[in-house]
């Protein structure tokens, strides 16, 4: 297929193309979306190395997994995964020196008022929990609190694991809308990244 008509294929058309190892509609995925997703990274990590692997292993895992793709939304499932990515990241702690400065730029342009201190995010976040619905604080107590993986968690309540990543997706979309992205940034970074 020439490169006229690959540019103006659907996000669904270029991945039934990849489907069948279709290189030069890979190509234009990855053209369309590399700086976006390095960016989505990037405004959260202040990395340039790591928001480029997290945005190259992303790519490079679409391709690897191309013969199974059944998505929905190509969109939707790549930000999804640098989301993810980044979050792994953050919990392991190869970036938290550089998250404790960005936080620190955000308070000082804050201009010192309104600053929460670690007490009052600790007791925010412990009410955006509370407000969770059951299960969905169950599991993300499970997961934050406990350290438990997909996997072990999915074991415990005899539920799928897609579940359960589901309702990790619902725990911190609903943290985030109630507390704010800047007070779920705090929490994770004062709380070492246990959270997020």
């Amino acid at each position: 297929m020439n490169s006229p008509e690959v540019q103006l294929l659907s996000d669904e058309k270029l991945i039934a193309l990849i489907r069948e190892n279709d290189l030069e509609a890979f190509e234009r995925i990855y053209n369309k979306y590399w700086s976006k997703l390095y960016l989505s990274a990037y405004n959260i990590l202040r990395d340039r190395q790591v928001s480029e692997d997290i945005t190259q292993e992303v790519l490079v895992n679409l391709w690897m997994k191309r013969a199974n793709l059944r998505l929905t939304s190509l969109n939707a499932y790549l930000y999804t995964s640098v989301r993810y990515q980044v979050f792994n990241i953050i919990r392991s702690g190869k970036v938290r020196a550089g998250l404790f400065n960005r936080l620190e730029e955000l308070f000082s342009n804050n201009g010192g008022e309104d600053i929460l201190s670690e007490k009052e995010i600790n007791r925010l976040l412990e009410q955006g929990i509370a407000e969770l619905p059951e299960k969905c604080r169950q599991i993300f107590i499970m997961s934050r609190k406990e350290y438990l993986s997909t996997k072990d968690i999915a074991g415990r309540l005899g539920i799928a694991p897609k579940t359960v990543e589901n309702q990790l997706t619902v725990a911190l979309n609903r943290l985030r809308k109630t507390l704010g992205d800047f007070v779920c940034l705090a929490a994770g970074i004062i709380l070492c990244g246990r959270w997020f």
